[in-house]
């Protein structure tokens, strides 16, 4: 399907609200990017082919996301925050993907095409209509790999950080020092939060919830608590090999979940033969070649344990959680 360039630009610039040199570089750099992969007709019979990741957060961006009809809700567009005029166009059908960047020097171009124009602006946006591709842009084919949970569709997993107790989709999630946590509890998030009554919301579950007539010496106090399970006095499951065991079953490959884990394949391996071994169960089941390639699924058997493994663990935190503030907000 062919639209005339005017056209989008009129478009674009409606949902962005003014004409500017960046609505006018951005439509012709999605044009070229959507025909150097092969994608005719991008909201139509090529929607669900095509990804766009995105440089810079200025007004180009609006105009890529017009032209292609490309978004962050969809999951169809990724926001890269490189400063960068530029946006990577893939073609998830045929695998091709294609960098556009535009040329700095296409500015001083523009100004010797449009001499007479004392706005600089008004110069640039008539020549970025009719200088050629190969003045206003560089391009590369590139490779891009998308992990399954940057695809477009449902959330493949949500999981509770364990300090702030707010969920994380996406495997979005850091483990630090066997704990799931969200990454502003991690390295510090944009927002400050600036009264008590806030910060008690984002406390995890196993802390202790203040109270009007707990002792003032008890408020600051939390309870935690850690479950493992050993056989013969060595332990063979935990939080850890749980953390593990799900990331394999988000990712569907070992390597990737041992990438999440921050360990070695070597030692996921080693872990999950040492599970599988004590516990007397099959726990993953690995494929090789074929037509998608290797991956790892785990058996229905570690589908159940990890059920009740997670039934108990959240059965004794709120126990402990119970006894905590029984024994302490009620002390004088």
């Amino acid at each position: 399907m062919t639209v005339h360039f005017e056209t989008l630009l009129t478009e674009s610039v409606r949902i962005h609200g003014h004409l500017c040199p960046g609505q006018v570089l951005g439509v012709r750099l999605s044009l070229l990017g959507l025909k150097k992969i092969g994608i005719g007709d991008p909201k139509g019979k090529d929607r669900k082919d095509l990804i766009v990741f995105v440089e810079t957060d200025r007004c180009a961006t609006d105009a890529i996301q017009s032209v292609t009809g490309c978004s962050l809700g969809h999951r169809t567009m990724k926001f890269m925050d490189y400063g960068k005029m530029a946006a990577t166009f893939i073609n998830l059908k045929s695998g091709k993907s294609m960098r556009i960047i535009a040329r700095e020097d296409a500015r001083c171009r523009a100004k010797e095409c449009f001499p007479g124009h004392d706005d600089k602006y008004a110069a640039q946006i008539e020549a970025y209509k009719v200088l050629s591709d190969e003045v206003l842009f560089d391009w590369q084919e590139v490779e891009v790999t998308l992990d399954p949970h940057d695809m477009p569709g449902r959330p493949l997993n949500r999981v509770k950080c364990d300090h702030c107790g707010e969920f994380v989709q996406d495997m979005r999630e850091v483990l630090l020092n066997d704990k799931v946590l969200c990454k502003p509890c991690v390295t510090g998030g944009y927002f400050k939060r600036i009264s008590n009554t806030t910060e008690e919301a984002f406390l995890s579950p196993c802390a202790m919830q203040k109270s009007h007539n707990a002792s003032k010496r008890y408020r600051e106090m939390k309870i935690k608590s850690k479950i493992w399970i050993d056989i013969g006095g060595e332990p063979v499951f935990g939080k850890g090999r749980r953390y593990l065991l799900e990331s394999i079953d988000r990712c569907g490959s070992i390597t990737r979940a041992a990438r999440m884990v921050d360990i070695s394949y070597k030692k996921a391996w080693s872990y999950i033969k040492a599970m599988e071994e004590r516990l007397g169960i099959s726990l993953v089941e690995c494929r090789t070649g074929g037509k998608s390639g290797g991956g790892a699924s785990l058996t229905d058997e570690a589908r159940d344990f990890l059920k009740r493994y997670g039934a108990l663990e959240i059965g004794i935190n709120e126990f402990v959680d119970e006894r905590f503030k029984k024994t302490f907000n009620n002390g004088s």
